[in-house]
């Protein structure tokens, strides 16, 4: 590896700010399989002369941090992003330096009160992490969550944009609030799923154990029950309960990916954030089709897209992160 691209990998360590181009050349630099050796041996060489905290960064996880800043520069987002110094101070309050091994977190402030680590995970990672309060949050890929570096009194309240399995600590002075989208789910200590990404419509929130209520504007409160899950759909027009299958909705968590009798399309926006992929495809010819698939982690997307090519007869052909799927031609 270059000594630019060494030099690049400091500053953005340090949090130098890197541009487009600088960011796209380190990328490069960092994809090259010939680099990794190198790099981890200048990684450890770097964390013995900061030694300030022990770090358990790996040679993958600066590729996903280097990866997800470059797209959020290409699409001029910016984030702030205290890198080595920030991680140091949050490292006090997880079970583990660094229990992010899959994601990354960064600090910022929301208010002029509390001061808040983000927790970042790209699609095709999942991460765990342990609350001040013991807390357990398991985060699936292509998920961020903000949460207090220390909670204030009265209250536990964390910000979620993607989706999560909670193990909420019992505080009965402190309720627990998870804000997702236009939806407040608010806990006492209780086991539950909840999905909120950006890009769909509906917040789905699935409770295992316990009790929880889900706080909409301008409609009353909504007890949820052990068994129950609660879809909130069309910006609050749509409100359902139904029962679910547990492997389905946490299967993800124990590394499982679950679907019975779904959409293909919820299967493609699953698949998508599980392999970091993008799947080409007529939506008019598929979305209405529903599918049966169990797949464990490590299973890989060649293996999926069989599975999927005798069920739906269809044809798919893999370019580097996108696969596209067109009908089987008649013979």
């Amino acid at each position: 590896m270059s000594d630019q691209s060494l030099s690049l990998l400091k500053r953005f360590i340090q949090d130098d700010f890197l541009s487009k181009q600088e960011l796209k050349a380190l990328k490069r630099g960092l994809e090259d399989p010939k680099n990794s050796q190198v790099i981890d041996v200048w990684m450890h060489d770097y964390w013995n002369i900061a030694h300030e905290v022990e770090s358990n960064t790996s040679f993958s996880d600066i590729i996903a941090q280097v990866n997800q800043a470059y797209q959020t520069r290409s699409q001029e987002i910016f984030w702030d992003r205290k890198w080595v110094k920030q991680l140091q101070k949050i490292a006090a309050i997880l079970i583990l330096p660094l229990v992010l091994v899959s994601g990354y977190l960064v600090l910022s402030r929301v208010d002029s009160n509390l001061q808040y680590a983000e927790a970042i995970v790209p699609n095709g990672q999942k991460s765990e992490i342990v609350l001040p309060d013991n807390t357990h949050i398991w985060l699936n890929s292509g998920t961020r969550l903000k949460y207090p570096v220390k909670f204030g009194s009265g209250k536990r309240e964390v910000f979620l944009d993607g989706e999560a399995y909670f193990e909420v600590a019992h505080n009965a002075n402190a309720p627990f609030i998870v804000n997702a989208k236009n939806v407040a789910v608010k806990v006492l200590g209780t086991t539950f799923n909840v999905k909120a990404y950006y890009d769909e419509s509906q917040v789905e929130t699935a409770l295992l154990s316990g009790k929880i209520k889900l706080l909409i504007e301008n409609r009353d409160e909504i007890d949820v029950h052990p068994g129950e899950l609660v879809n909130i759909s069309g910006s609050q027009k749509s409100v359902s309960k139904s029962g679910f299958n547990s492997e389905e909705i946490v299967g993800w968590r124990n590394n499982r990916l679950v679907f019975r009798d779904d959409t293909f399309s919820n299967l493609v926006k699953k698949i998508e954030r599980w392999y970091d992929v993008e799947i080409v495809y007529d939506e008019k010819l598929y979305d209405h089709k529903r599918l049966t698939v169990e797949l464990q982690e490590g299973e890989s997307i060649d293996r999926l897209m069989q599975i999927i090519e005798k069920t739906m007869n269809i044809n798919y052909h893999i370019n580097k992160q996108k696969i596209y799927i067109k009908p089987k031609m008649k013979s």
